[in-house]
């Protein structure tokens, strides 16, 4: 059996991936194929030596895992990173940082990497830049700027990683489960395109809905992105693109400011927070969605009900 479970990286979910990881005889995970990923895998090193090799935005996400994946692997789940993409990306990075300039080998797909890398680096600061300033239409336009290109990054990203994948299968016995993140649900037509055969496809948003009993909407970012994927040739600057990306900003600045401390509320309280932070958004127009960021962006801000 072959199946792709598709999880958002965020600390809430963790129960639920571990549960369903624990039914498979082998887990491909989307990590950098390095040596002391593997040595943290196996209990070699602490999770403080493994910070020194690798890249996160969420310390206490990436601790739990990770953690998650030794306990699997000590469960008698075999652990095997894959992810070319993130790998080449963070040695470009890490190169640069330390350099300068990247003094790494740059071969064809490394070039590419890096252009879209620094692309989607750009767009980053220009929308920082926007966000300081208050500029609602500024960041809407860079947010639909910001999923179109990684629309093309998730594309590239997902066919590395089918090819490597693919060449593994080879390798491993029993069922295997393969991670990725939710935005590359792509993955699975690359595998299949390989393979000859679609594997099944479970995602942790329906998981947690089941188990919760509550509808949990896509984020409003994800169906944007997909749009991108699914549709290429979707013309631009339409309502709907323009509604979607504004609902975004607002959905992105509600959840970092209600679900700062999730540990204290708890995993299951904050997915059913979640859900309604996101209800709520999918109501908003895109003229609503501009007056609600304007509230929330005001030094004294007025409560927002959800």
């Amino acid at each position: 059996m072959l199946s792709i479970i598709l999880m958002p990286s965020r600390i809430e979910y963790l129960k639920y991936f571990r549960e369903f990881a624990e039914q498979y005889d082998v887990l491909i995970a989307e990590i950098p194929d390095i040596e002391s990923v593997r040595r943290f895998i196996k209990g070699e090193i602490t999770f403080n030596n493994l910070l020194y090799d690798i890249e996160y935005s969420d310390l206490e996400y990436t601790r739990a895992f990770y953690e998650t994946l030794r306990d699997l692997y000590s469960k008698g789940v075999s652990v095997i990173p894959i992810d070319p993409y993130g790998l080449i990306a963070m040695k470009i990075r890490m190169s640069s940082i330390i350099k300068g300039t990247p003094q790494v080998p740059l071969g064809d797909y490394d070039r590419y990497i890096a252009y879209i890398e620094f692309r989607i680096g750009e767009v980053m600061r220009m929308y920082n830049s926007a966000f300081l300033r208050g500029d609602f239409d500024d960041i809407v336009r860079l947010t639909i700027r910001y999923a179109r290109m990684d629309s093309e990054r998730i594309k590239f990203r997902s066919e590395l990683r089918a090819r490597e994948i693919v060449k593994r299968l080879g390798e491993v016995r029993g069922d295997v489960l393969i991670h990725a993140d939710y935005y590359n649900e792509v993955l699975r037509d690359y595998l299949s395109a390989k393979l000859g055969c679609k594997p099944s496809v479970v995602s942790l948003f329906s998981i947690a809905s089941k188990r919760l009993r509550i509808d949990i909407p896509q984020p409003p970012g994800l169906k944007l992105t997909l749009n991108y994927i699914n549709k290429p040739r979707t013309p631009q600057n339409t309502v709907e693109e323009r509604t979607l990306a504004a609902r975004t900003v607002v959905y992105v600045i509600l959840r970092s400011r209600l679900l700062r401390r999730i540990d204290t509320i708890g995993y299951d309280k904050a997915i059913i927070a979640d859900s309604a932070i996101l209800r709520y958004t999918y109501g908003l127009s895109y003229d609503s969605a501009k007056h609600v960021f304007h509230r929330l962006m005001m030094k004294d801000m007025f409560k927002v009900k959800i």
